[in-house]
């Protein structure tokens, strides 16, 4: 069976395993559709050609957001066709040949059916993932090890803003900072805003983070510590390429949401701008649940067109990791269960990096354990695994912006004391720092790969971003839980080691790729890492032992012994994959009960489709973290 024939298959029993619960399925229905719908779309163009989402939608005579992908351009006739549906475009993608429109939603199936139309997707709601610990990444021996600090590699945070006078983000110089304080000398060298105000105005200029999700990322990616570095300061909050230039690109509002078709916009000009801003490295610790295949979502599109264009593109894997709202008893995620095919879009595309989150125990690096919201894989509908890799994500202290939503958010339960980093408090009645808070989720690990990346690129201007990727994943701690067993689901293919990572060799062949591959069940219940030739091309390199050796098994080097059975690229589905001997792994992801089917171990409104849709997390956990 071919890729196609697979994700067709998939669909087709997701389908059938969840008709009786069409109700629940709200990939941000609100965003997109009005509220006074009535009767659902189910046959003719629209069910051919729409996501899940809007084959679920309910028509009616209230306004539809789509993204529409052409065959072709938009000549003015086509335009004209558009128009005469009562639709107006609100933005023009030509970098995934596709444009963002307002419509009737009674004439959605009239849209799809219209000859160049060759997909729809629901333009639905993105939202963000949400003492910086240097010795979980060790970037710290990077630094010490290889002199490297990021200077000269630009990274783009599609987020929700850059506050660029923050002190960290300055030049690295007396001069600089004084230029910062005075409103020049910024590390964000460049920046766009994509977000309406209050009015429905959107200024360009515009990039100030009123959320304070974007400057907490901008921290991770490129802080320099200068507000935490002197005689006064136990310790110093770096970054992982702590001299990188930044690129502010804001998508997302004061709460961390924003429109997927606003994500498309910002991620469009970072491809329109990478060579004037030196552009290597793109960051993205937002999603949405996953609603239709790769190949036809729109984010994926567009960051697939950032990763051919010779842009490293990391992604935050989600923070849906959990199945239970309230922790119970038990060893399965420590009680919350583990919510397997819960990666959310774009993380779900095999090109691109995607983050999961790991949480410290104690200055011990060896008994640090995955974060239980971390989003597991494998993905939803085409089975991809993910996540790539994971890397240090909860409770991390970054930049603060004062007065922003997160800095006040839980009556500022994320806000560390200052005796957390100075020997001596010198402001009179202050007890809590005004410039560093701890924020929690994929959103904080992303950015520490991000990092990363920008650190190898510093080595070596002229890795690809497969290569960037290959270095990563099989240079990465091969990481098992706590009854020994490695789970590639959970931890891709393992903990972030950045100086293994800066000693590897591995270089992609022109031609080839790093595409995260495909889980496939044989007949005897055991689940295949398996690259697809029709898709991945023949010379995907997961399957080459010229990449990794001749004296490892291919795959081993990736992923780990423990995760990989036999000789072969097998792995026990019941114990490598799911870690429980008692589910049966047919039930669990294959079968006539799919993944989000009635018995599996993934609930669909909660996996599948999710409570909202693209943005960053604003959860209790995502603010303070876990224990």
């Amino acid at each position: 069976m071919d890729r196609l024939s697979h994700i067709q298959s998939m669909s087709r029993q997701s389908r059938r395993g969840k008709r009786a619960a069409a109700a629940l399925l709200t990939c941000s229905l609100a965003a997109g559709l009005a509220t006074g719908m009535t009767q659902p779309t189910r046959a003719g163009a629209l069910a051919a050609k729409g996501d899940l989402a809007l084959s679920h939608a309910k028509t009616g005579a209230g306004p539809a957001a789509v993204i529409v992908a052409l065959d072709g351009g938009l000549t003015p006739a086509r335009q004209a066709q558009i128009a005469a549906l009562g639709g107006a475009i609100t933005q023009r993608l030509p970098f995934i040949r596709s444009v963002a429109l307002r419509l009737p939603s009674r004439s959605l199936d009239r849209l799809a059916a219209l000859p160049f139309v060759r997909h729809v997707s629901l333009d639905g709601v993105v939202k963000k993932n949400d003492a910086f610990t240097v010795g979980s990444s060790l970037d710290n021996v990077a630094f010490q090890q290889y002199g490297l600090t990021g200077a000269g590699v630009t990274v783009a945070v599609v987020d929700s803003g850059i506050h660029q006078q923050a002190q960290d983000l300055q030049t690295p110089t007396l001069l600089g900072l004084l230029a910062g304080l005075l409103g020049g000398g910024s590390r964000v060298i460049d920046g766009v805003n994509f977000v309406a105000d209050a009015t429905g105005n959107v200024n360009p200029a515009a990039t100030d983070d009123l959320c304070g999700h974007g400057t907490h990322v901008a921290g991770i990616v490129a802080g320099d510590g200068a507000a935490s570095t002197g005689p006064q300061y136990s310790q110093t909050f770096y970054g992982i390429a702590a001299q990188a230039n930044l690129v502010a690109v804001r998508v997302l509002d004061q709460n961390g949401q924003g429109s997927v078709s606003t994500v498309l916009a910002g991620l469009q000009w970072v491809v329109q701008n990478q060579a004037k801003d030196n552009i290597k490295v793109l960051n993205l610790s937002l999603g949405h649940p996953v609603c239709d295949t790769y190949v036809n979502d729109p984010l994926c599109q567009a960051v697939e067109a950032a990763w051919k264009a010779g842009i490293v593109v990391v992604c935050a894997a989600g923070n849906d990791g959990r199945v239970n709202s309230v922790q119970a008893s038990g060893t399965d995620n420590e009680g919350w269960g583990t919510n397997y095919g819960s990666i959310q879009s774009p993380g779900n595309d095999p090109y691109v990096i995607t983050v999961g989150a790991m949480k410290q125990e104690d200055t011990s690096r060896a008994d640090d354990l995955i974060a239980t919201y971390s989003s597991r894989g494998p993905t939803p509908g085409d089975c991809t695994l993910k996540p790539d890799i994971v890397a240090p994500g909860n409770r991390v202290i970054s930049l603060d912006v004062k007065g922003s939503t997160l800095d006040t958010a839980y009556n500022g339960s994320n806000q560390i004391p200052l005796s957390t980093y100075m020997y001596l408090n010198k402001k009179k009645g202050a007890q809590t720092s005004d410039l560093y808070f701890r924020l929690s989720g994929t959103s904080m690990a992303s950015p520490v790969v991000a990092g990363a990346a920008a650190l190898l690129l510093l080595q070596n201007p002229n890795l690809s971003p497969d290569t960037i990727k290959a270095r990563l994943m099989i240079s990465a701690d091969k990481w098992v839980n706590a009854q020994g067993m490695g789970d590639p689901c959970t931890y891709g293919a393992g903990y972030l080691d950045i100086p293994a990572a800066l000693q590897s060799t591995v270089t992609v062949p022109a031609g080839s790729y790093a595409l995260s591959p495909l889980l496939v069940m044989d007949d005897q219940g055991n689940v295949n890492i398996a690259m697809d030739p029709s898709v991945y091309g023949s010379r995907a390199i997961w399957g080459s032992r010229a990449i990794w050796g001749s004296n490892i098994t291919d795959l081993r080097a990736i992923w780990g012994s423990t995760a990989v059975a036999g000789s072969g690229a097998l792995l026990d589905a019941s114990r490598a994959i799911w870690g429980c001997s008692t589910l049966s792994a047919s039930r669990a992801i294959w079968g006539s009960r799919a993944i989000w089917g009635s018995s599996a171990a993934v609930a669909a409104n909660r996996a599948i489709w999710g409570s909202s849709g693209p943005g960053v997390d604003l959860s209790a956990t995502a603010i303070n973290g876990e224990n």
